[in-house]
């Protein structure tokens, strides 16, 4: 079960990550195949997201700099939102969970740079084929929710108490018909990263499905183990919406903006 510690921190990178909106309200009905990757060296904070195979919509929202209270549920298509992952070869199996109200994840200070703010649609799998490379970023600044902090502690077995922190993002990559890869370079403070989350619930995985405990020979071990470094898997996101609320300063600068603007599993192996 703590491979839904990676779902969680990856849900809230991606959350911070758009600089999504409630006027902002980034939407994924979504499936294909996933890796993550470069999480568990030596730099934490610099790992590829890899979505390939994919068929499906996402809709991602981008707003201005500006004070937010960000949350996860479900979409318009009706009352409940589902996510599925089903992880490689190796204890992991199949993780399904599904939201009916509205769950907050965070609040606080987002400063995207590199995206004009606006609506993103991206289709996948049909269509002619295309491929558009990008970079964008950001900063935040901020809390989690309790919510949020008891389920990373109750997953990773930690003892995060300050729901507060700040950090950096970089992402540059590739977007085509099929595929989505993200090369993400982030900072954090006050709190270890989504990085370091991952590494941390990847490494737990190791112990749990091979009876260990945490020593430094089975840390050497997990360092030597065929897919160290890597968890991969199929996925599948059904009527899941982020959305972000702005205070009222937020949304008197996006109309400034737009009006200036005028038109933009795992592979583990015992």
């Amino acid at each position: 079960m703590k491979k839904l510690a990676l779902i969680a921190a990856t849900a809230s990178l991606a959350a911070v990550s758009t600089g999504a909106s409630a006027a902002y309200v980034s939407t994924a009905n979504l499936g294909g195949d996933f890796a993550i990757t470069g999480f568990a060296d030596a730099t934490p904070g610099t790992y590829q997201i890899a979505l390939t195979n994919l068929s499906g919509a996402l809709s991602l929202a981008a707003g201005p700099a500006g004070t937010y209270t960000v949350g996860i549920g479900p979409g318009s298509a009706g009352p409940t939102g589902t996510a599925t992952a089903t992880f490689y070869s190796g204890p992991g199996g199949t993780v399904t969970r599904s939201i009916s109200s509205n769950v907050g994840i965070f609040t606080g200070n987002l400063t995207p740079t590199g995206l004009t703010p606006g609506i993103y649609n991206f289709a996948f799998g049909a269509g002619p084929a295309f491929s558009v490379g990008f970079n964008f970023g950001g900063s935040y600044d901020g809390a989690t929710t309790s919510g949020v902090l008891g389920l990373l502690n109750g997953l990773l077995g930690t003892s995060f108490v300050d729901p507060t922190g700040a950090g950096t993002l970089a992402i540059t990559g590739t977007v085509t018909n099929n595929s989505f890869i993200m090369d993400v370079v982030e900072t954090a403070t006050n709190w270890p990263g989504a990085g370091a989350l991952l590494a941390a619930a990847d490494y737990g995985v190791f112990l749990q499905s091979n009876g260990l405990t945490d020593t430094t020979a089975n840390r050497l071990a997990y360092a030597q183990s065929p897919t160290y470094n890597r968890t991969d898997g199929t996925f599948r996101v059904s009527n899941v919406a982020v959305t972000a609320v702005p205070e009222p300063a937020s949304l008197a600068l996006l109309g400034l903006g737009l009006a200036g603007l005028g038109a933009m599993r795992r592979r583990k192996q015992a």
